[in-house]
């Protein structure tokens, strides 16, 4: 069975969407395939824990421009994380409880420094090759430039936690470019990129983004299905799906996380293509969230590289109890299942929690996904922007792991949806 369309797109997350409501509100036909039983891939809003929780990405602002725009248009409200009354920071054992000064002071030398460097490499943000020392920071893995800021042992595990936590990977491995378009998109400043990342997110979940721009996008969706092999035309392109139908389109939008896109194969091979799907992406950690017996006052809490979790943070109050969230960098240091591997893992900050429930997915061996959130190793800057910029053909790629401004972020993935929704709408 074959069916047509103007326009075809290859994955259900926030680009694949952007992308499929903008090609269908120029009045083409769209067909969005995607391999799960759910939209918004590494997005989800889920009821767990006796609550709704975030799955996987979640945070905003108003100075992640796209996405902004978006909540704005479906008249979505934000909410934050409570901001922490109590800090504490493991290092050596030790656990050090201290004010926002003393504690995220810590962190000073080491973002001033990381700031610096954005400024030269990106001075416009959403441009990451305007200047051509962007290439030159890319050379660098995140801890390469660490060892060279002078800094107290404690300055560097601070500054490790939370960079352990951002990268999801070691940090001699991932690439300096991701912390450096962060800070740019934060306006080279430190402390407001905290904010940018880390502190606003939809009131009732992104699913409610989700239902927003389905509800704006005229397109048959084709669910639980997947995308094996495309095979492109000089009119057009053809997909041979999991289910043993095919899709003819006049154009494709590819819109897979990088880490899966080597399981569709493309006809003619495109070495470009070839050259992103085999260098992936190096996140390889966890997110878990957890229902802890009673409530307290917000914390946070650090530590450093090394340590199964490396930042722990309370949400918000749940009944008697309340929601917290902790991230570590390696997914097989501690099992993300088990209440009570996650609580003994806890207590090395607050000896007195106790873990009730925990909700975790499992992205890095989930073969829908092969990771968290996009991080680079170094060198990938180039090879990862001539893609996501290439329209050469009638192929265009789409996602946050290829997005020229906030990489790796929700407002990335809808930055080049739009934009290749609409190029591909001008293909047909």
């Amino acid at each position: 069975m074959s069916s047509r369309y103007d326009v075809a797109v290859i994955g259900g997350g926030f680009a694949g969407l952007a992308a499929a409501r903008e090609a269908s509100q120029l009045g083409r036909s769209v067909i969005l395939i995607e391999a799960l039983d759910r939209l918004g891939g590494r997005t989800w809003t889920d009821d767990r824990l006796g609550t709704r929780i975030e799955m996987g990405g979640t945070d905003i602002h108003w100075l992640q421009p796209h996405v902004w725009s978006e909540v704005s248009r479906y008249g979505l409200e934000i909410e934050e994380f409570a901001p922490p009354e109590q800090l504490l920071f493991l290092d050596d054992g030790t656990v050090t409880e201290g004010s926002e000064d003393e504690i995220f002071g810590l962190l000073d030398k080491g973002m001033q420094a990381l700031a610096e460097a954005a400024r030269k490499a990106y001075p416009r943000p959403q441009d990451p090759l305007f200047s051509p020392a962007a290439l030159d920071f890319d050379k660098l893995s995140l801890g390469d430039f660490l060892d060279r800021v002078e800094m107290s042992r404690q300055e560097r595990a601070m500054v490790s936690s939370f960079w352990s936590a951002a990268c999801q990977a070691p940090l001699g491995e991932a690439g300096l470019t991701l912390a450096l378009r962060w800070l740019a998109l934060a306006g080279w400043d430190w402390q407001v990129m905290l904010d940018v990342i880390s502190r606003y997110k939809i009131t009732g979940g992104t699913g409610l983004l989700i239902d927003g721009i389905v509800s704006d996008t005229r397109a048959d969706f084709r669910m639980s299905t997947t995308a094996r092999r495309v095979t492109e035309t000089s009119s057009g392109a053809e997909i041979e799906l999991s289910d043993g139908s095919t899709v003819a389109a006049g154009a494709v939008v590819c819109a897979v996380p990088v880490n899966v896109l080597s399981q569709i194969e493309f006809s003619p091979e495109r070495p470009q293509v070839t050259a992103v799907a085999e260098a992936g992406q190096i996140s390889a950690g966890l997110k878990v969230l957890c229902r802890i017996r009673g409530d307290r006052a917000p914390y946070m809490a650090f530590a450093p590289e090394g340590h199964p979790f490396v930042l722990l943070q309370y949400d918000r109050p749940h009944g008697d109890d309340h929601i917290a969230v902790a991230f570590g960098p390696d997914a097989t240091a501690v099992n993300g299942h088990s209440p009570a591997e996650v609580q003994r893992v806890l207590r090395a900050w607050l000896p007195d929690l106790e873990v009730l429930e925990v909700a975790t997915h499992s992205w890095t061996t989930d073969p829908m996904f092969r990771g968290t959130w996009a991080v680079p190793a170094p060198g990938q800057l180039q090879q990862q922007l001539d893609l996501i910029g290439d329209r050469t053909g009638r192929i265009l790629f789409a996602g946050a792991d290829l997005a020229s401004g906030s990489y790796a972020l929700i407002d990335g993935a809808i930055h080049t949806g739009i934009r290749s929704g609409r190029d591909a709408a001008t293909l047909t």
